[in-house]
């Protein structure tokens, strides 16, 4: 779960423009007729020993530009944002700078590796499939191997910069009496606190009859012994997970029992360096697990999947379970005892279905439009579908939209005031590096 602290420090490098994942994404889509053009490049500026190419800042420009909600449609626009873009890069670069002259600052080679394989699997998502993924980097003469040993100093240098500014911000606090000042200085330009809703539900999963599970489960059972024969996990999954998990050979890097779904951590958390786990089932699919390795409360895992589709007639005979117990909560039922009864959900089945508070703008797609302006407490609404199956929704409470106020809002307020009072001293920190760091802005 992500600290305050640490949400802090992702806001700020987000203003810093992490340009990796661009260069990955942009690597792997490019075709090989572009790839093959001879293109001249130039420097725009340098910082200390560093310099900041003309290709780079395009490729920042552009993707800003795709993301921005204004993009501009003038020539003196588009140099604006250039512009910006420059200044962001230099004091990206002057972080970096002061990131690797820190020498109580380090990152340890297991760390970069996990941040690695995290950028690349966020990649490869944008891939129909994990062989498609494969492809594409074969097509451009790559492989995995390569595109890692490309973007590893500019993961590392990322993982340094995050370092040392949370080493600088971590101290930072706000008095009642700053949040006051901050409260009266943005109470007009505060967002208000959106539509929420408290919901509860009942999901019904969509099962696989035994005439597709059984030869999936047969097959899954048949690769674990051949990794137990000897043959190699990481190729096995590479060459048959589904869902994009043989990516990187299936490696999962070290993880704890919470980022895992339950049936998946009972499993790996039972295992030792070096062993590999029996056929699993979860939600996912079928599972084959490996550890190799331990630290504090985490397992470095990497495993297989098979996936398990399911059929039109599985669908239908979900469908019409979901559409039983809607007549049996509108006959008079209590929602909450048929969620323990029924529901596939095992995080929120105990707790009748409770799923909690969710502002209507960060609902899913599939739940937003029937959620927003729903607003009588004790209504329920299905069968609606998601990639999980079909849910009843359950309205608990609503709150509609309003102002921050700062007695019913104050915690909200002060880490809004902690980040802006944050935000300067970066700013102020990034001004005093730039004085004494030599940068030349080299600007048709």
């Amino acid at each position: 779960m992500i600290t305050q602290n640490q949400d802090l420090i992702i806001n700020i490098m987000r203003r810093l423009q992490n340009i990796v994942h661009i260069f990955l994404i942009l690597l792997i889509f490019v075709s090989s007729g572009w790839s093959k053009r001879e293109v001249v490049d130039k420097i725009v500026a340098v910082v200390g020993d560093k310099v900041i190419l003309a290709s780079e800042v395009a490729t920042q420009t552009q993707l800003m530009a795709m993301q921005s909600e204004n993009r501009p449609s003038t020539e003196e626009e588009l140099k604006e944002l250039q512009l910006q873009v420059i200044e962001q890069m230099i004091s990206d670069h002057l972080i970096l700078v002061a990131a690797e002259q820190d020498t109580t600052i380090s990152v340890r080679a297991e760390e970069i590796d996990m941040a690695l394989d995290e950028q690349i699997a966020r990649v490869a998502q944008n891939f129909p499939s994990n062989e498609v993924f494969l492809d594409a980097l074969a097509a451009e003469g790559l492989t995995l191997r390569d595109l890692k040993k490309k973007f590893r100093s500019d993961i590392e240098g990322q993982l340094l910069k995050q370092r040392l500014i949370g080493s600088r911000v971590q101290s930072v606090s706000v008095s009642r009496h700053e949040v006051e000042v901050f409260y009266d200085k943005y109470r007009d330009s505060i967002p208000s606190q959106p539509e929420a809703a408290k919901l509860a539900h009942i999901l019904i999963d969509i099962k696989p009859s035994g005439k597709i599970e059984d030869p999936i489960k047969a097959f899954a059972q048949d690769l674990r012994k051949r990794i137990l024969e000897g043959a190699d996990f990481a190729t096995i999954s590479s060459q048959f997970s589904d869902l994009g998990a043989g990516v990187n050979g299936g490696d999962l890097g070290y993880i704890s029992r919470d980022d895992v779904v339950p049936e998946f951590s009972r499993a790996a958390f039972n295992l030792s360096v070096g062993d590999i786990s029996g056929v699993i089932r979860t939600p996912f699919g079928y599972h084959v697990i490996k550890c190799e390795g331990k630290r504090d409360n985490k397992l470095h895992l990497r495993h297989l999947l098979l996936a398990v589709p399911a059929t039109a007639n599985d669908t239908v005979l979900a469908a019409h379970l979901t559409d039983s117990l809607i007549q049996l909560i509108r006959s008079g039922e209590e929602f909450g005892p048929l969620a323990k009864e029924y529901s596939s959900d095992n995080s929120t089945r105990a707790q009748g279905g409770e799923l909690g508070w969710f502002s209507t703008t960060q609902l899913p797609p599939d739940f937003a439009s029937h959620v927003i302006g729903w607003k009588i407490p004790g209504e329920i609404k299905g069968p609606i579908q998601s990639q999980y199956g079909f849910h009843i929704l359950e309205l608990l409470d609503y709150k509609e939209e309003r102002k921050f106020d700062i007695a019913n809002d104050y915690d909200q307020l002060k880490e809004m005031a902690r980040q802006e009072k944050t935000g300067i001293i970066i700013e102020e920190w990034i001004e005093e590096i730039k004085e004494k760091t030599y940068i030349k802005y080299q600007l048709d």
